[in-house]
């Protein structure tokens, strides 16, 4: 995309203009603009390459796209002069350039909200944790010990009060060991450690997400009904599905458990039966 607003920028200034002598192209404004220009494309091309798609990647790639299309006829201006009378390439040059930096805040602001949300379970454990074996190394998810006290809790407090019992639910990538054989364990490692950055992000502050172990997750969904955690898995799976670029042959097998249980020993165990029973768990589409 870059190569081919270069080169429409580029047939603009010929089509319009005539080159300008060598005598009149002054080369520190030629070095200043062209290695600003460079260093944006360079931003571009590093968000692109190291931030998962979504909608913060969407508006940095727009906006980086509309200041290297102004910055780009900025530096063609040095190499062709244009007719006072024509004031197009001016209104090109400069109307992109305001619009893509606000562009870019909107995204620093989404950024910023993402950030948030994927460190809010980080400060969690900083706080409350100091024992290493509730925390996965891989993932920076909590594990399942600190996961069962959890649920405990929350088993408890449902004990004492009226309010919704909490669903727990298992998350797991059918034929994972195939993806690891086909593309390498560093390869499986980064797809589980993008899928828990996934889940932190797309879960409620409440909620809860563990590594269980190797590509199976636990996630703790508290005062929630059976209708409200099948709705939010059904936005899991879309988003995961979506943004991994899973092979055809590894899919998402999602189970959700209403815990009745007296006890997180019980109720985990009862969500793992109900696994074996049911295969594959597929929330209706509306």
């Amino acid at each position: 995309m870059t190569i081919a607003i270069a080169l429409l920028c580029l047939l603009l200034s010929s089509q319009l203009g005539s080159l300008k002598p060598l005598a009149q192209i002054d080369p520190l404004d030629l070095l200043g603009e062209g290695s600003t220009l460079f260093l944006v494309i360079l931003a571009v091309v590093f968000v692109i390459n190291h931030r998962p798609r979504g909608n913060v990647t969407n508006l940095f790639y727009s906006g980086g796209l509309l200041l290297i299309f102004s910055m780009t006829l900025d530096v063609l201006d040095e190499f062709f002069h244009y007719p006072d009378s024509l004031r197009l390439l001016s209104w090109l040059e400069s109307i992109p350039q305001p619009v893509g930096l606000v562009i870019l805040g909107i995204g620093a602001l989404e950024w910023r909200r993402e950030n948030k949300m994927l460190t809010r379970q980080l400060k969690a454990r900083e706080k409350n944790l100091r024992s290493h074996q509730w925390i996965d190394p891989l993932t920076s998810l909590y594990t399942t010990p600190y996961f069962i006290k959890l649920v405990e809790r929350e088993i408890a407090l449902g004990q004492n009060t009226s309010a919704e019992p909490a669903v727990l639910v298992r998350v797991n990538f059918k034929n994972f060991t195939q993806y690891n054989n086909e593309r390498g364990t560093k390869a499986g490692d980064e797809l589980l450690h993008r899928a828990s950055e996934l889940m932190v992000l797309l879960l409620r502050p409440q909620d809860c997400v563990c590594r269980e172990h190797s590509d199976h997750f636990l996630i703790l969904l508290p005062q929630t009904s059976l209708s409200q955690a099948n709705n939010l898995m059904k936005v899991i799976r879309q988003n995961l599905s979506s943004e991994l670029n899973l092979p055809t042959y590894t899919s998402l097998e999602i189970q959700t458990h209403r815990v009745e249980e007296i006890s997180a020993a019980d109720a985990i165990n009862a969500l793992h039966k109900q696994v074996e029973e049911t295969t594959r768990y597929v929330p209706r589409v509306n």
